[in-house]
């Protein structure tokens, strides 16, 4: 068996007419593939450190690989059984958190974006403030992650996102506290995605990639990316330390 934790909506599972990947798998090689979604970089974070868990291969982002290398709690690969590393996007490889490629198979990267309800959204907003406008009490969806959510703070506030100074995360951090009082956010991850399509809330933080699917279900929808810039992403796959199943990990 293969115990695969990963971000929901990230690999295809039939429906669409696409490729059921895991199903694929499963028939390609005999093994069992368990497949659970993550709920956000911490949470998983948490799991791995408190024990308990015997997860083969993990998807996390590159400041959770760059704390997980530094302590400890990913395997080097063997790229002998994974030859389809060559297919892999340049932009996926070599990046700042691997730069030798010796723990990541680069699986996705992307760009922080607001997206909105223009039916509820008269206005076409081009800042994140808007996440702070009283006008959408309880119709806001925040991001659920540290690294994300701080990066929208600090861009408003003109910060290095990689600030080392304590009064700048302080501060960042008091304006997502009035962020709370002011409009009462619901903070989601993957969640976001079929609340932003229900029409029911008025603007989102969220991943530009996942808009195009979004407004699939969802014509009223639009997005942008604000003025005070955007948060890059990259998300890899890679092994922890408390894998039973190596070479099954890297079949996968």
């Amino acid at each position: 068996s293969i115990n695969v934790y990963n971000w929901g909506d990230y690999i295809a599972d039939g429906s669409g007419g696409l490729m059921d990947v895991v199903k694929e798998l499963e028939r390609l090689t005999g093994a069992k593939v368990n497949y659970s979604n993550s709920e956000s970089n911490e949470n998983m974070y948490s799991k791995l450190v408190g024990g308990g868990v015997s997860y083969d291969v993990i998807t996390p982002s590159d400041y959770m690989i760059e704390r997980l290398i530094e302590e400890k709690l990913l395997l080097p690969l063997d790229y002998n059984n994974i030859p389809n590393f060559k297919y892999i996007s340049d932009n996926c490889k070599n990046c700042y958190y691997d730069p030798d490629n010796i723990y990541t198979v680069g699986f996705n990267t992307g760009r922080t974006a607001l997206i909105y309800n223009t039916k509820l959204v008269k206005e076409t907003p081009d800042s994140w403030a808007v996440l702070w406008d009283e006008q959408h009490r309880d119709k806001v969806l925040m991001f659920n992650n540290s690294r994300d959510a701080f990066a929208i703070a600090q861009a408003l506030l003109g910060q290095d996102l990689d600030t080392t100074s304590e009064q700048d995360w302080v501060d960042a951090a008091e304006l997502l506290a009035k962020q709370k009082d002011a409009v009462n956010p619901v903070y989601v991850m993957d969640e976001g995605f079929n609340l932003m399509e229900s029409g029911e809330y008025a603007v989102a933080t969220y991943y530009a990639g996942d808009y195009e699917l979004m407004v699939e279900n969802n014509e009223d929808l639009a997005f942008c990316f604000p003025k005070e810039g955007v948060n890059e992403f990259w998300d890899a796959f890679c092994i922890p330390t408390c894998c039973q199943n190596k070479k099954g990990a890297e079949a996968f």
